[in-house]
């Protein structure tokens, strides 16, 4: 199996201490975990068009669209560590790999860089729905 360039570097990116476990997020729990805390300002045009070519070609099946957008939605599981960062981030499968893993990448580079801290006790596993719409 090969590994693409995105999913190969956030392998490279997201260092696990080796004494730490991580656990699988709690896929039944799902919608019960609490919201992670991601500016609202957050600018996806690029995301955007990539998702919309990804559903255009062929390579994607978005949600039946309301009026004339059409729409996609990425439910993700975020993983917080003691330290307050980021450990892991697990897409719910949508049946359209090329965009779980760029979203995982998305939220990756997001989650260094513009997040609401998180204090060192809030650890645990965060849900949040990334939504299309164009």
């Amino acid at each position: 199996m090969i590994l693409s360039p995105i999913l190969a570097a956030l392998l490279i990116q997201v260092p696990i201490a080796p004494a730490m476990a991580i656990a699988a997020p709690p896929v039944a729990d799902w919608p019960n975990l609490p919201r992670y805390p991601l500016p609202r300002g957050a600018s996806i045009e690029e995301s955007v068009a990539f998702v919309r070519n990804e559903v255009e070609t062929g390579r994607c099946r978005p949600l039946p669209s309301t009026g004339e957008a059409m729409q996609l939605r990425l439910p993700v599981a975020i993983l917080v560590g003691q330290n307050g960062q980021v450990r892991q981030i697990v897409p719910r499968a949508i049946g359209c790999p090329s965009v779980e893993q760029y979203v995982v990448g998305y939220l990756l580079s997001l989650t260094r860089t513009d997040t609401v801290p998180l204090q060192s006790g809030d650890s645990g596993w965060y849900q949040l729905t990334v939504n299309y719409r164009w």
